[in-house]
């Protein structure tokens, strides 16, 4: 088995490079070209050098007889070389699987190395070593040995600067092993930064890829993806094709999983392209089988086959049985999908036989369950139940959760096409029982919900702290300027003072006003949300109020007061159960669009404002409103046009009022009240649409008269009282006398 880990030290480390006068014997230059290809045949030429005696040093500088240099060259080996071996022989061993004569043979080039007083050779030896530490998961003692390497960089005379690149980088790497992100991510793009301005592409390349798994290890696909594309961007006319193959093969399984089969076809292919430049036998078998089953999900199992046979060549010439067993199963999944009953059964029993040979009890029981599936294709149920039942055997004795899912459902199918619905009915609740042991998704959603608002209530918390530190540190500006006057002996420590205070009270000032800000603001659409809406409403009903007055004063004047304010109250039904239909993810991502696309949409001089539970308002000025119609029009178009994968439910009801609701007695309704009859107008409207099944509107409208006493008292009651006394008005876009006001007047439980 290749380990990635180790084959990336091979190509940021390797060994240091040897002297002018000192040549590289063709050992070794043969094990460097054949370390990631073939690591065994490496391992036996560094073995074969290391045979070699030990030169003489003394004899190799005091000749000066050409034929004499050069047999000693041919026929033993330097304290160099035997460095060079020693680091070359390592990576072999670790790129074959061998870590503990990988960790000697790099003990041994570390002694050596201290041994000569080489502190270069030293510490790129412990490099490796940390290297390989890290791989197998040793973060502390990866800790001390790059402890000991910078130490060691630090008295280096010679590679000093590439020595330090690959410090950088294994520290970086160090904090992402240890999960501390936000150290390892600062470190990644430092590296990242530098390597772009030292022309250092192979060096930015690799910081890059592994910001790429940085993201991915904190499930941010997307980010991750742009990375790795990124990468193969950055190494589209160099030769690095372990790099590459590595990249493209994460950008293939990331877009699998988002759904997106072509791509992941696209980069499985060049994955599988740079595996077979790279000459490794068994990373492109792994590539091929990747490729064969991403064609395969994109519903091409005919060049699937193609892949899995190709495949079946390679490895009969390296002779691995596991792997053969592998691309039997495939095979014959990819017949099975293809209808082909005869093949399919062929190579899934083949890959049946193989697995109970090898003892690989999880890969059993998918080939039985497959075996279950083609004799219920092909209407053979007795032998179908029989393959079921002993994969759900086998799966219970491993406790193998998701197995035990597929089993007991197609148990369930089985024995309710045989008319059996007592064992249909056992199977389908042994189902949904493991799935829900399976499953966390309620607890997840609880989870999240929580953490919003301990975030939230953080961050108030914040707020209040860092305003009273800005006013303790405001007392301490006061105090340091009555002392100037009289201490002016001082006066540059004290200017020290004011400036160092005055910096602080900046500093937390602007973050002060980050968190007011984010508080303003609805978190998952990226709107406005009701404390800014609170923050703004009295100031506009003030302002609108002062207009009626004048409005009123004015004699003159006979035209209705047209200066209001609308306020659309829109319930959204799609946005109140997303997380219940489409879980976390698809609604964040929704809910997201759905706030930059509302941005973009609304009137230049409208706002709009998200109150949650699928709640939205839409306030306009009544001169940007020529007719109602319209508008309202506008917003139903708006969120109809709302481009979503998704079936969404977009019967939208919507309350309309407008501020002043009494012009001829502004001052009546304060912000509170106001927003209740708001309500009570949308209540009417959801109503009309669950009776009709259609987008509704209603507008609940004042006339023109001045009994503002009339609306003393519950506004609710009295705003329905006015509507049947006709004090009110209400204009519908379907039939008003189909509203059940009594129903939405509050009536209190008895105690």
């Amino acid at each position: 088995m290749i380990l990635s880990v180790a084959v990336l030290v091979s190509h940021l480390a390797g060994s240091p490079p040897l002297l002018e006068y000192q040549p590289e014997p063709a050992e070794l230059q043969r094990a460097r070209q054949l370390l990631i290809s073939r690591p065994a045949e490496c391992i036996a030429l560094t073995n074969y050098f290391l045979q070699r005696d030990e030169a003489d040093p003394e004899q190799l500088i005091n000749s000066r007889q050409d034929r004499v240099y050069q047999d000693q060259g041919n026929t033993y080996r330097t304290r160099e070389q035997t460095l060079a071996a020693l680091q070359i022989q390592a990576l072999c061993q670790a790129n074959e699987g061998l870590m503990l004569p990988a960790d000697a043979s790099l003990d041994e080039a570390i002694e050596l190395g201290k041994n000569a007083r080489q502190p270069h050779s030293q510490a790129a030896s412990l490099l490796l070593k940390t290297k390989l530490t890290l791989a197998q998961g040793k973060t502390d003692q990866a800790q001390l040995l790059l402890a000991q390497a910078e130490e060691l960089v630090g008295q280096s005379k010679q590679d000093r600067e590439l020595l330090a690149k690959q410090l950088q980088l294994l520290q970086a790497e160090s904090l992402l092993e240890q999960h501390k992100f936000d150290e390892a991510k600062l470190a990644f793009e430092q590296i990242r930064l530098q390597a772009q301005q030292q022309g250092d592409l192979e060096l930015q390349a690799w910081a890059n890829y592994l910001l790429g798994d940085y993201y991915r290890l904190l499930q941010q696909a997307e980010l991750a993806l742009s990375h790795y594309v990124e990468t193969l961007e950055l190494l589209t006319e160099q030769h690095q094709y372990y790099l590459k193959a590595l990249a493209a093969e994460n950008a293939a399984t990331l877009y699998a999983g988002l759904g997106n089969p072509q791509k992941a076809v696209f980069y499985a292919n060049q994955a599988t392209t740079e595996f077979e430049l790279l000459g490794n036998g068994p990373l492109l078998v792994g590539s091929l089988i990747s490729l064969g089953r991403v064609t395969r999900a994109n519903d091409d199992a005919n060049l699937a086959l193609v892949y899995f046979f190709n495949a079946m060549d390679l490895v009969r010439i390296q002779g691995d049985a596991g792997l053969m067993s592998r691309l039997y199963y495939e095979v014959g999944q990819s017949y099975l999908n293809l209808k082909q009953f005869k093949d399919a059964l062929h190579y899934l029993n083949l890959a049946r036989a193989r697995f109970q040979m090898q003892n690989d009890q999880p890969r059993l029981v998918d080939t039985l369950l497959l075996l279950g599936r083609l004799h219920q294709d092909q209407q053979e149920p007795g032998l179908a139940m029989l393959q079921l039942e002993k994969a759900q055997t086998l799966a219970e004795q491993l406790d193998d959760v998701p197995r035990l899912i597929e089993s007991h459902r197609l148990l369930a199918l089985g024995y309710e096409q045989n008319g059996n619905y007592r064992q249909a009915l056992t199977h389908q609740q042994a189902f949904h029982n493991y799935y829900e042991r399976a499953s966390q998704l309620n607890r997840l959603l609880t989870q999240s919900l929580i953490q919003e608002s301990d975030q939230q209530l953080q961050q108030e918390r914040e707020l209040a702290e860092l305003h009273l530190q800005k006013d303790n540190l405001q007392q301490e500006r006061q105090r340091f300027a009555m002392l100037a006057v009289g201490l002016s002996l001082i006066s540059p420590l004290l200017l020290y003072g004011l400036m160092r205070n005055h910096i602080r009270c900046r500093r937390l000032q602007l973050k002060a006003d980050g968190l007011q800000q984010s508080l303003l603001v609805e978190p998952r659409t990226g709107l406005s949300n009701w404390r800014q809406l609170m923050q703004r409403l009295p100031q506009e009903m003030a302002k609108r109020q002062q207009r009626s007055e004048q409005w009123y004063l004015n004699e003159a004047i006979a035209q209705p007061f047209n200066d209001k304010i609308y306020y659309f109250l829109i319930r959204v039904p799609f946005m109140a159960d997303l997380n219940e239909k489409l879980g976390l993810d698809y609604a964040l991502k929704i809910q997201q669009n759905l706030g930059d696309y509302l941005q973009g949409r609304i009137h230049p001089k409208a706002r709009i404002y998200d109150l949650r539970d699928g709640q939205f308002i839409y306030v306009i000025s009544q001169r940007q409103v020529p007719e109602l119609q319209q508008a309202i029009a506008s917003i139903e178009r708006m969120f109809d046009e709302f481009p979503c994968p998704f079936e969404l439910d977009r019967r939208l009801a919507i309350g309309i009022i407008g501020h002043p609701f009494l012009p001829k007695a502004p001052h009546a309704m304060d912000d509170m009240r106001l927003s209740d009859i708001l309500y009570l107008a949308m209540a009417a409207a959801h109503q009309l649409s669950e009776q009709t099944g259609d987008a509704t509107w209603v507008e609940l409208l004042a006339v023109d008269c001045q009994q503002a006493a009339f609306f003393n008292g519950d506004i609710r009651h009295c705003c329905i009282q006015a509507i049947h006394k006709g004090l009110v008005k209400v204009n519908s876009s379907h039939q008003k006398q189909r509203i059940d006001w009594t129903s939405l007047v509050p009536d209190p439980i008895a105690s």
